[in-house]
């Protein structure tokens, strides 16, 4: 009994010849087997919007191939029919091939794996062609391998349309996108992440590996991080790739800052992304200066220069260095607000810590505790250079006037410094040099008061 199946699509619409190789290596094949002009294939549902593929000698064949299509599709077995012929004849669901111009015609259904029909194959011929010549069994076999290499075409052509869809997706990507196989071979990237490299975007290609395009920014001085240290760099960049376990952060040599995010996959392949962070990193140095910087004067906010002595302390008990403390207080600070105004107070503050400063190594500390009172700390520093230091310091404040507002002000300050010693918490240094500042006010104000373990010092100054 003949199969009920779904009518033919239109065939009418797209151009005849095969557009896959795979197809027209078939025709070919079948027309040296069969002595027919035409060879083409009817599809019930398009690909690639066509429904007819033919050998390119069918004419206008094509315009009656769903009607010899639904034929086919309405028969159990293979269709073969001559015009005039007794098969015509006795069957009312075939088409005449006579009708049709031809003197012979030959079809098959061709059906997927579920047996679902997808479409006729189908040979004819103008002239007289045998039936008996015709292979019932090769018919059906040259159906199987159409239906291979069609669903073999719509399986490359799906390939490309995903690869292209992809390759748009990752375009449209704000970060860098790359794709290293499981050889860490670049597969594919975008041309944010290109960009995000631009020293050394000639290698980023398909093909190089991960190492060659990694050198070669090393050379172009791509990574900022790496100068002066280029072949640790390299290792250390090449270990955290093989094995990603965290982001790695970028310094590029244009100021940018890049997260470096990368996975590996179930294949050995691994996926990574390059995020700006250069907003970021910004934002995080302007509120770690608004942590750790006093406003005012640019010195070491309160909490960030008792944390640095602390840090000082730890590090001058394991190397058993010498640790100097100093607190210094601008004298009488009030009545210049009080005659002059805070504005006029703020200016000799920013002078004061200037000055101060202007005496201060690359290793020493210098914060703002509060008002006119400020911390030093000085790292390896003995009791005599502590105090001598603590004199210049208060002589160079004293010896030139402020000029704020055409008005000079003349400054001095107190001074008290110790060390931090064994056995001590820096919380009871901090302490003993706080007690050694008001002794100094209490004998006069402008000079030093200093106390050490192994160098107990007189007064200095006035």
């Amino acid at each position: 009994m003949a199969k009920n199946v779904p009518a033919a699509s239109d065939p009418t619409s797209g151009s005849q010849g095969p557009d896959a190789p795979s197809l027209a290596r078939l025709f070919r094949l079948l027309e040296r087997l069969h002595s027919v002009e035409c060879i083409f294939i009817t599809l019930r549902d398009p690909l690639d919007g066509r429904a007819f593929y033919s050998n390119d000698r069918c004419g206008k064949l094509r315009d009656a191939a769903r009607d010899v299509a639904n034929a086919i599709l309405k028969s159990a077995d293979p269709l073969i029919l001559q015009a005039n012929g007794p098969s015509a004849a006795t069957s009312r669901q075939a088409v005449d091939p006579g009708a049709l111009g031809l003197d012979f015609l030959a079809g098959v259904a061709l059906r997927d794996a579920t047996g679902n029909a997808i479409g006729t194959l189908c040979l004819a011929s103008r002239t007289p062609v045998n039936a008996t010549e015709i292979d019932r069994q090769a018919l059906e076999d040259a159906a199987h391998l159409a239906v291979r290499e069609i669903q073999h075409d719509s399986a490359e052509r799906t390939a490309r349309d995903a690869w292209r869809v992809m390759v748009e997706a990752i375009e449209t990507l704000p970060d860098g996108f790359v794709l290293y196989d499981e050889n860490d071979r670049l597969t594919i990237c975008n041309e944010q992440y290109r960009e995000t490299y631009p020293e050394s975007a000639h290698v980023i290609q398909p093909g190089r590996s991960f190492e060659e395009i990694i050198r070669e920014g090393v050379r172009c001085k791509q990574y900022a991080e790496a100068i002066g240290r280029e072949d640790a760099w390299i290792a250390e960049r090449l270990a955290a790739h093989a094995n990603p376990t965290g982001p790695v952060e970028q310094l590029l040599p244009d100021g940018r800052w890049v997260r470096v995010l990368e996975k590996r996959l179930p294949n050995g392949g691994t996926v990574g992304f390059r995020v700006d962070i250069t907003e970021l990193k910004q934002r995080q140095a302007e509120l770690y200066e608004l942590a750790h910087r006093d406003e005012l004067t640019g010195t070491m906010s309160r909490r960030a220069i008792l944390s640095a002595a602390r840090d000082c302390g730890t590090r001058a008990r394991a190397r058993g260095e010498p640790l100097g403390l100093m607190i210094l207080d601008i004298d009488k600070f009030k009545k210049v607000n009080d005659d002059l105004g805070h504005f006029a107070g703020d200016k000799v503050l920013k002078e004061f810590c200037r000055r101060i400063e202007s005496q201060l190594r690359d290793t020493d500390c210098l914060g703002r505790l509060g008002g006119e009172e400020f911390l030093v700390v000085l790292p390896d520093t003995s009791p005599s250079e502590c105090v001598a230091r603590a004199e210049r310091m208060r002589t160079l404040l004293s010896a030139t006037p402020i000029t704020v507002e055409d008005e000079d002000i003349s400054l001095t300050m107190s001074v008290g410094a110790t060390d931090y010693r064994d056995g001590d918490t820096m919380d009871e240094a901090f302490a003993r040099a706080d007690r050694l500042l008001y002794r100094a006010k209490e004998l006069g104000r402008d000079r030093t008061i200093a106390e050490f373990l192994d160098d107990p010092s007189e007064p200095a100054g006035r």
